[in-house]
């Protein structure tokens, strides 16, 4: 199931979606919208900029705008918030309903939603609902599943919850234990948060023209419903930043107003407990816990298949799972019987919070939101326009009995480790102006996000958060060495370094084994790949396009990085197994790039490309590289980037005002009809931006089109 659409899909939910047993929520907005008050001011690239008086009207008009631009994406996920993606895709997409239901979000948001989420924020919610709802009025030709609407503000928080879930590894947790896992192997094993992301924070006294810069690099899928959609959004309710969100958020992810701005990267905090109980030798589903037996709760899940090529015969299902005190609960056959909990699952406040961080006007406003601790686990890297530079590795996390190893499965039979408290945001790892001036991360060890003066100690935190303090990364390993030579760091050498495409001397991959013996073969251990290790040791660790050696570098790099048929730590522990795997897929490559272009010292610009809607470039950069470009293999030997840059936003604090500019691989829309499909491409291939600006009077002014949601 690793790579299923199970995996795939729970990956990304964070804006429209449920998770629990089936539940219809009633739809009765207090809020009122105007759309005519709302105006959609798209720039000459496409973007939307939104502009309302009050932050709801504002949000309607940000939530259509999205569904112009890609309602077929807003649909999937909303498909699964109504745990039915079995009717439009079949069985497998009755498996995500399963899993829907199994971790009980939609129970806890119906109990809690009233009480939990602001007055306020409601009517945000509402109205971003009632746009979903009358574009797909206004657009049935374009509507899969009549009855998935309307979509309700408690399913747009359940969204948020299932993305934080999937962020935090719910995934290969459900998986790990239904393939017995959990009986060999530490569970942070199936905590797998994806590839990577850039942040850099320069000081003014780095900076060395008075200026603080911060540069946002989120590497997403740059196609899809994984990929950033860039939006502005302005009210006259103190609302107003640029920046990135997925299809069907309700606010900006990450970005840039008046004041300040961040970054998110994917964080190392342990947000996911499994726990093997201690069963009843007789009666069936009793569980020891505290020197007592309990029952499960025995719960139902109901599923809708489709079926036939269409889908439109429906089979109803019903399929049991199970509760215990610790959260959800999966009976094996096979492995005993396992709980599983997470802070997610309990959490309304994600979409909240990224509302309040949209709205701080300051650091202690912005540090505030943060203290609601609905994002779970996603780092932050800050700059403001008074000159304060921030970095924390923020999220949710539990205060755990330091008696347990809490890497491992834990017994599920005991309070001890039934936690219900979590850390305070003041005591998870952070950084606040180094004297040295600068702040990253890269996905590295969060205790390796500034000069080694300024890092804090991992010692000083317990183990249990989850920190990884050996984590490396060829972007993390570079961009040390980089800042570490320099005594100064203006704005274009900053986008220098964003661009950078040299890897580190020190090269690591990316599933924790080395590459390093790849790098130093011989004829003597394959006399046929003589020259396929010609290029190996002569690649001077450049991912440019006109690089001869890194195309069949990296072609090889991903045969041997897809390849499951060995695991990781088989690979990390034997140097045979790795030289056989290695040797095969150097092999493979050979022959690919001969089958297809005749010769192995192919230009990489000649083999990795962006394409899109009958446009194809160039692109230099790589897997793990700060410029990061990660490809899938081409039936004609070429490499085409889907992951890696996406939206990157370049900000620069200057004289007490933002300054920023911005790139996406693609461009506005992902409708191939639409101008702006593919416009952006030539632009980000050339490493240029085009200009952002916060200003009203002159997005006005150089509109390519307004109008009204509904026009």
């Amino acid at each position: 199931m690793k790579h299923s659409l199970l995996s795939t899909l729970l990956a990304t939910l964070v804006s429209i979606a449920a998770f629990g047993q089936v539940r219809t929520f009633p739809f009765d907005p207090k809020v009122t919208i105007d759309p005519q008050k709302i105006d959609i001011v798209r720039d000459s690239y496409g973007i939307p900029h939104i502009f309302a008086k009050t932050d709801p009207e504002v949000a309607y008009g940000l939530m259509w705008a999205a569904a112009e631009d890609d309602f077929d994406t807003m649909q999937f996920l909303l498909m699964a918030s109504k745990a039915r993606m079995g009717v439009h895709s079949g069985a497998e997409g009755a498996q995500i309903d399963y899993a829907v239901q199994l971790m009980g979000i939609h129970e806890h948001v119906e109990k809690h939603y009233a009480a939990e989420v602001p007055e306020d924020f409601k009517r945000l919610l509402e109205a971003s609902c009632m746009a979903a709802n009358a574009y797909a009025a206004a657009h049935p030709e374009e509507v899969w599943y009549m009855k998935a609407f309307p979509v309700t503000p408690q399913e747009i928080i359940i969204g948020y919850m299932l993305g934080q879930s999937l962020m935090a590894g719910v995934d290969g947790v459900i998986r790990g234990i239904m393939e017995g896992s959990y009986t060999q192997i530490l569970k942070n094993e199936y905590n797998d948060t994806g590839i990577g992301s850039n942040a850099y924070a320069i000081h003014s006294s780095l900076s060395g023209t008075g200026e603080t810069y911060l540069a946002i690099n989120s590497h997403q899928p740059i196609t899809g419903i994984l990929s950033w959609y860039e939006a502005h959004v302005c009210s006259e309710e103190g609302w107003n930043i640029h920046g990135s969100l997925f299809h069907g958020g309700v606010s900006i992810f990450h970005g840039t107003n008046e004041h300040l701005a961040w970054a998110h990267t994917t964080g190392d905090l342990d947000m996911a407990d499994v726990y093997h109980l201690q069963m009843h030798p007789r009666k069936k589903n009793w569980y020891m816990f505290d020197g007592q037996w309990h029952r499960l709760e025995t719960k139902r899940a109901k599923l809708k298949v489709g079926l036939g090529k269409k889908k439109n015969f429906r089979l109803n299902i019903t399929k049991k799972y199970w509760w215990s005190k610790y959260g959800p609960t999966l009976v094996t056959r096979k492995h005993g019987t396992f709980s599983f909990r997470m802070p997610t699952l309990f959490e309304l406040g994600p979409a909240e919070q990224w509302y309040r961080m949209n709205k701080a006007t300051n650091f202690t406003e912005f540090y505030k939101a943060l203290e609601m601790q609905g994002i779970s686990m996603q780092n932050i890297t800050y700059a403001d326009k008074n000159d304060t530079i921030f970095f924390i590795a923020n999220g949710k996390v539990p205060r755990r009995d330091p008696r347990y190893d809490w890497e491992q499965v834990l017994p599920g039979n005991t309070s001890a480790t039934l936690w219900t408290e979590f850390l305070r945001e003041d005591e998870l790892v952070q950084s606040i102006n180094p004297s040295c001036g600068y702040l990253f991360n890269t996905n590295n060890s969060i205790f390796d996000h500034s000069c080694t003066a300024e890092n804090p100690d991992c010692d000083r935190f317990p183990v249990s958060i989850g920190y990884r303090p050996d984590k490396k990364t060829n972007r993390g390993i570079r961009i040390q060495e980089i800042f570490d030579g320099l005594s100064q760091v203006d704005y274009a050498k900053l986008k220098e370094i964003k661009f950078d495409v040299q890897f580190p001397d020190t090269f690591v991959f990316l599933k924790d084994f080395s590459i390093a013996d790849m790098l130093h073969y011989t004829a003597e251990d394959a006399p046929d790949l003589a020259d396929v290790f010609d290029h190996f040791r002569a690649w001077n660790r450049r991912g440019d396009t006109t690089n001869v050696h890194a195309a069949l570098i990296f072609t090889t790099f991903y045969m041997v990085y897809n390849d499951n048929s060995v695991s990781a730590e088989t690979m990390r522990d034997s140097a045979a197994v790795r030289k056989q795997v290695f040797l095969k897929h150097m092999r493979a490559a050979k022959e690919r790039f001969i089958k297809h272009f005749g010769r192995i010292d192919v230009p990489l610009g000649e083999v990795q490309v962006l394409s899109r809607g009958g446009r194809e470039y160039a692109v230099a950069g790589g897997p793990d590289a700060i410029r990061a470009v990660y490809c899938n293999l081409r039936d004609d030997g070429k490499l085409e980037m889907w992951l890696g840059d996406g939206f990157v936003q370049m900000t620069r604090f200057a004289n007490g005002k933002a300054i920023m500019e911005s790139v996406n691989a693609y461009g506005a829309s992902n409708k191939p009809s639409s101008l702006h499909y593919n416009d952006q491409m030539g632009m980000f291939v050339q490493q240029r931006f085009k200009p952002n600006t916060l200003d009203k009077a002159q997005i006005y002014r150089d509109a390519e089109r307004v109008y009204h949601p509904g026009q």
